[in-house]
């Protein structure tokens, strides 16, 4: 990959871990998973004009997906207000590709030797995070490993649904557009004064957050056009030490020398996971 590519797809990284920082950094963090949705959607609607509408056949696993990502924003909200961003974030980062690929594995798709290594490399991460003086609470571990799956459930989905729809790039258009709809009708449903009120107080780090989701999955789409996926979705793995960076910035979070083992020790594992 050249210095052209590097960039944007580290920029991409960055922009994942934004987004996620922003959710951790809100007072409510189910109605900043909204606001996220809700940017992205927004964002993703003036694009999809100018796409193709999924085929008939991934319809079952657009709608697959959205039920996933409905989870997912629940589960996410849930988790961060257990655990510190540098920790939720790097097990969800590394536990989701690891159980994906054992997914794969039982599905008839086994691992390398690489693929091993980096598996075994992200345990060892995530082994570190249970360590040290601040280790996360019993809740706080599972509700992020229960996010990791619900990531692998819509990763899968829209894995196999892009190649069914017969334009990616227009299926990730449309899963941000109509990821909008369950979310908001449950918030809306329940308790849609308050959320409103929420939403008028902090839109602009909120939408802001999900045009960031929105432009990090774009650079990555583009980048996979322009070399190996592989590659690409290896070096987007950065984004949990940009997570941390963050978190030690702009939410107080401490650091500490296992905490930073932790995150590089899940970032290399899911590069030689990604390039297995």
């Amino acid at each position: 990959m050249s210095l052209s590519l590097i960039i944007p797809v580290l920029l991409a990284a960055l922009l994942h871990a934004t987004w996620n920082s922003i959710v951790k950094g809100g007072q409510n963090k189910l109605y900043e998973s909204a606001m996220n949705c809700l940017g992205g959607g927004l964002g993703a609607l003036f694009l999809v004009p100018f796409v193709s509408f999924p085929a008939p056949e991934a319809w079952p696993l657009l709608a697959l997906s959205c039920l996933c990502h409905l989870t997912y924003y629940i589960c996410i909200a849930a988790a961060y207000r257990e655990v510190d961003l540098s920790v939720g974030y790097t097990i969800m980062r590394g536990t989701a590709p690891l159980l994906t690929a054992l997914f794969m594995t039982v599905w008839g798709a086994p691992l390398s030797l690489a693929g091993w290594a980096g598996l075994l490399t992200i345990c060892a991460g995530i082994g570190c995070l249970t360590l040290g003086h601040h280790p996360p609470t019993r809740r706080g571990l599972l509700l992020s490993l229960r996010t990791s799956i619900v990531i692998m459930g819509y990763t899968l989905a829209d894995g196999f649904g892009a190649q069914h729809s017969g334009d990616a790039v227009g299926y990730a258009c449309w899963i941000f557009v109509l990821n909008i709809f369950p979310l908001h009708i449950l918030i809306l449903c329940r308790d849609g004064k308050e959320y409103l009120r929420y939403l008028r107080g902090r839109a602009l780090p909120g939408l802001s957050g999900g045009v960031c989701g929105l432009a990090s999955y774009g650079i990555a789409i583009w980048a996979m056009t322009q070399a190996p996926i592989a590659l690409v979705a290896a070096l987007r793995e950065t984004s949990v030490i940009f997570g941390m960076l963050l978190a030690i910035a702009f939410l107080g979070e401490r650091f500490s020398p296992l905490r930073a083992l932790a995150v590089v020790l899940v970032a290399c594992g899911g590069m030689l996971l990604r390039l297995a």
